[in-house]
């Protein structure tokens, strides 16, 4: 189920971002540029998740879980730290520490 959701926050975020840029920004070419990179990025996590959907075992597992929870750790101290300097949306703090414990969790579970 996680890997489900995994995919599809990824998948869609990717393509908003790739896709229509300047619905989050009208800054500057750069930030609609950064977007579109950011895009790619999220796109490329989605279908790691997707591709994990069908993987039981826990050699195959190990690397994308590992991949996804230091993706999503990272993601959420970055954006922490830009919250603090008043340049973050608390909701996406939120949702990609979310994922971060579970990805770490499951990936504690599985890996072990």
């Amino acid at each position: 189920m996680l890997l489900i959701a995994n995919t599809i926050f990824e998948i869609g975020i990717g393509c908003v971002f790739l896709l229509f840029p300047t619905l989050l920004t009208l800054d500057s070419a750069l930030s609609i540029s950064l977007l579109r990179v950011i895009g790619c990025g999220a796109l490329s996590l989605g279908t790691l998740s997707f591709l994990m959907l069908s993987l039981t075992d826990k050699k195959a597992l190990k690397p994308g879980l590992i991949a996804l929870s230091i993706f999503h750790s990272l993601a959420a101290i970055a954006q922490i730290y830009s919250f603090i300097g008043g340049m973050a949306n608390t909701l996406v703090i939120i949702i990609h520490s979310l994922f971060a414990v579970s990805f770490i969790t499951v990936s504690w579970q599985r890996i072990r």
